[in-house]
Formats: C-alpha cells, sequence, structure tokens
C-alpha cells in the first residue's frame, strides 16, 4: 500500500487585526462658537481629550532652516447649543518665529502695540518709529509707540484678545482712531515670547486660565492637499477670529475679510463660508449659472498683504 506524503507550507505572519469598515470623518464649514479645552496639552493629556492615542508626543518648538520656532496649539471644542448641535474637537495652531514678521520681499514690517493692535509699515518708518498714516493722511488704529511684531505674535494675541474679551483702546470719531482717555486699561501685550522659544508657554496658559468657560467664533472650513485628501481647517488671521458676542456687523466684516483674502491669493487649497456651522458637502459647479459680476466688498484702508 502506498503512503500518500502530504505536505504543509506556512506563512510567516505576524499581528493579525480584525476587519472593519472604513471610518468616514465628517468636515464642517461655517462660523462655530468654541471654547478652549487645553493649551499646548502632553501627549497623555491630548489622548484623554481626543479620545484616541497619538503616535508622539507634540512637539511645541524646534529649529529649521529660518531659525527658532515655537507652536501655540489650543484645543477647541465647538459648543453645540451655538451650533446647530455640532459638536467636535481641532486644534488651532500658531507658530511663532524669532524673526520680525516681514512680508515677503522684506519692504514691510508688521508692527503692534501695548493695546495689542497691529498693522503694517515699511521697514524704515517702523525702525524710526514715525507716525503711521493710512494713504488718505489718516492716522491709523495703533499708538504712536510700537514694535515690530515677531512672526506670528499679531495673530496670537488677536485671537487672545477675542478669547478674553478685551476691549478696544481706540474710539473712532471725525474719520480718526484716537486712544481713550482710559486707554491703559485695555492694555494687552505678551511680554514673555523669548520664553517660548524654550517650551515655556506659562504666560499663555495663565491667560487662559483668567476666563476658562469663554468662548471664541471660529470660522472652520475644509483644505485640500495635492492629493485630494482633505483635512479640518481653521482660519487664525488676526481678523478672522471673533468674540463669541459678536453679530451682524462683525459676521459682514469676516465676510468682507474672506473676499479680500481669497483675491489676494490667501487659503488657495482652502474652502472657507462664512454662514452658521454645518456638514461639508460637495456640491457640483452649475455651469448653466453665469458667474456673478456684482461689485466686489472693498477692504481697509490699511490692509496689506502678509502671505
Amino acid at each position: 500500500m502506498n503512503k500518500i506524503k502530504t505536505s504543509f507550507s506556512f506563512l510567516a505572519i505576524g499581528k493579525t487585526a480584525e476587519s472593519k469598515e472604513a471610518t468616514e470623518f465628517k468636515r464642517y464649514i461655517g462660523v462655530g462658537a468654541s471654547k478652549i479645552l487645553a493649551v499646548n496639552p502632553t501627549k497623555v493629556e491630548l489622548d484623554k481629550i481626543m479620545g484616541y492615542e497619538s503616535q508622539n508626543e507634540p512637539e511645541y518648538t524646534g529649529s529649521d532652516d529660518d531659525g527658532k520656532w515655537a507652536r501655540v496649539t489650543f484645543i477647541v471644542e465647538t459648543d453645540p447649543n451655538q451650533c446647530n448641535g455640532i459638536d467636535i474637537k481641532n486644534r488651532v495652531m500658531f507658530t511663532l518665529r524669532n524673526t520680525p514678521a516681514y512680508n515677503r520681499d522684506k519692504t514691510k514690517v508688521q508692527v503692534i502695540d501695548d493695546y495689542g493692535n497691529s498693522t503694517w509699515a515699511s521697514v524704515d518708518d517702523a525702525k524710526a518709529g514715525k507716525k503711521l498714516l493710512s494713504s488718505n493722511g489718516n492716522p491709523l488704529k495703533i499708538a504712536d509707540k510700537y514694535r515690530m511684531a515677531c512672526s506670528g505674535e499679531a495673530d496670537l494675541v488677536a485671537f487672545l484678545k477675542a478669547y478674553l474679551c478685551v476691549d478696544d483702546a481706540f474710539n473712532y470719531a471725525n474719520g480718526s482712531w484716537k486712544l481713550k482717555p482710559n486707554a491703559d486699561d485695555y492694555k494687552f501685550a505678551l511680554e514673555d515670547i523669548k520664553k517660548y522659544f524654550d517650551g515655556d508657554f506659562s504666560e499663555v496658559k495663565d491667560a487662559i486660565k483668567l476666563q476658562p468657560n469663554n468662548k471664541v467664533k471660529l470660522l472652520y472650513g475644509v483644505r485640500t492637499n495635492d492629493d485630494g485628501r482633505q483635512f479640518q481647517a481653521i482660519a487664525t488671521r488676526n481678523n478672522f477670529v471673533l468674540r463669541n458676542s459678536a453679530g451682524s456687523n462683525a459676521i459682514a466684516r469676516l465676510e468682507k475679510e474672506l473676499f479680500n483674502a481669497k483675491q489676494a491669493g490667501s487659503y488657495a487649497s482652502t474652502e472657507f463660508k462664512v454662514q452658521e456651522l454645518a456638514e461639508y458637502n460637495v456640491e457640483p459647479t452649475d455651469l448653466s449659472q453665469p458667474a456673478n459680476s456684482g461689485t466686489a466688498p472693498q477692504g481697509s484702508e490699511d490692509a496689506m498683504p502678509w502671505d
């Protein structure tokens, strides 16, 4: 009787996992009231807040060819009572560099005063501390005493001012801006930025602790990368962050700021809409409708291109 020889071949297999359906992540677009859950959290803190395990310890300082950088990351969550029941968590990040905030060709630089107001000036005027005027010769909304801002500083300051509801130090009357008699009550300046580059962000954390229950209105959008993948985005430019109490006039100004930014080439890969926060859905282009030929909204006199 012949014996049948049977041979077996085994695969080399590592750890296996149960098959799962693909996870679809929803994206949202519009203006949403958001509260701050944490500032520059550790990995343990971040994983607890977000509900999943991140791969690495977050990095908030570093250096590259352009010098040192420091990143202030706020973990924010929408208020479903003000956002059509939408409850999402995201990151709002501000990257600061230990260099002045020049424009691309370094002919202009961003300046900031002790009240958190910022604008753009020629480098020579900024160094000389000249009084800054609009194209019409009117004083700009900035104190006579100002300094060059470091890259990213003005946007971070504007975010914090909106969150903490710091009132404006200026009045607008007879076509010009003037400091209020009690302007010192509205001072707002970061004093320890140099420490950020060494990993000490206590100044920002302490500021948030002053009003832990406050909220700001943020402009949410969807960014599409070169591979067609889409990511949740939040606008951080200083004119794009609103107080939670912002009304229709502020929303209208936000819409103009967004239009001007898009016209200048900013946010080319990100779609934003000034509307109530809603789930993002790609809508097909209606080729039967003519392009809008209406008059474009005009920007402010001191608007400057900074990216």
